[in-house]
């Protein structure tokens, strides 16, 4: 805020641009589209630069002023704690999400990597050998990836965003266990899937033990057989980006 002021009261055009670019920005990705705050972090960059000088010259003007910057300055923090960090027990931190949903899109994770582990074990070794983990979005995989490392799970693959980018897994799976998101994230996953596949059946159900109804809540796990074409040739259509 301060370095908004500065740059504005500036009075220079190119100073005063900054201004609107980071406005413009904060009504695109902060208030209408529903983005992650941290798509803003490149304006912060001259923000904090315009706003260290003008404290700077505020705290110069007048003797004193430190105290009571450093006091603004806890304040401030200890509010923003519980929304940035992972300071509150899981249950606690569904009204939290409003403001930054990416706390509670973490609770839950250790559920559901043991029930893709249950899904995966439930096949024969024979079907394993030929089989990927595949996850709706970038979140899921790498709680898969992190989570169930050296328990026997394999890297899961995604083609959500740039996670596509790490490939198919075995181009050649001819089963797909399918992790897809709850209600809250939208629904018709079977239909979608059943696209690629001539088989797909619900065999788990996703949910935490907190009754936090996040992305993932009430989301299911399929089993995928009888791909439509080669896996590896289908993946450049599961790429999706949000």
């Amino acid at each position: 805020m301060a370095g908004l002021r500065f740059l504005w009261r500036s009075g220079r055009p190119l100073w005063r641009a900054l201004v609107w670019a980071y406005a413009i920005l904060f009504v695109f990705f902060g208030v209408t589209t529903g983005g992650k705050i941290y798509y803003l972090a490149g304006a912060y960059i001259y923000l904090l630069a315009a706003g260290a000088v003008a404290i700077d010259g505020w705290l110069a003007a007048r003797a004193g002023r430190l105290g009571r910057l450093l006091a603004a300055t806890a304040v401030t923090t200890a509010l923003a704690i519980p929304f940035v960090l992972p300071v509150l027990p899981p249950g606690d931190v569904g009204w939290t999400q409003k403001i930054n949903p990416v706390l509670a899109e973490s609770v839950g994770w250790p559920q559901l990597v043991g029930t893709v582990r249950t899904v995966w074990f439930s096949l024969s070794a024979s079907q394993r050998a030929d089989a990927v983990i595949f996850t709706s979005n970038y979140g899921e995989a790498s709680a898969i990836d992190v989570l169930g490392g050296g328990t026997g799970l394999p890297q899961a693959v995604s083609g959500h965003n740039t996670y596509w980018w790490w490939g198919p897994g075995n181009p050649r799976a001819a089963t797909v266990v399918a992790v897809m998101p709850g209600p809250a994230e939208g629904g018709g996953d079977a239909a979608y899937l059943a696209r690629f596949f001539t088989s797909v059946r619900a065999v788990a159900t996703l949910s935490n033990p907190y009754g936090l109804h996040n992305q993932e809540w009430h989301g299911h796990v399929y089993l995928c057989t009888g791909p439509r074409h080669p896996w590896g040739q289908m993946w450049p259509r599961l790429r999706q980006y949000s």
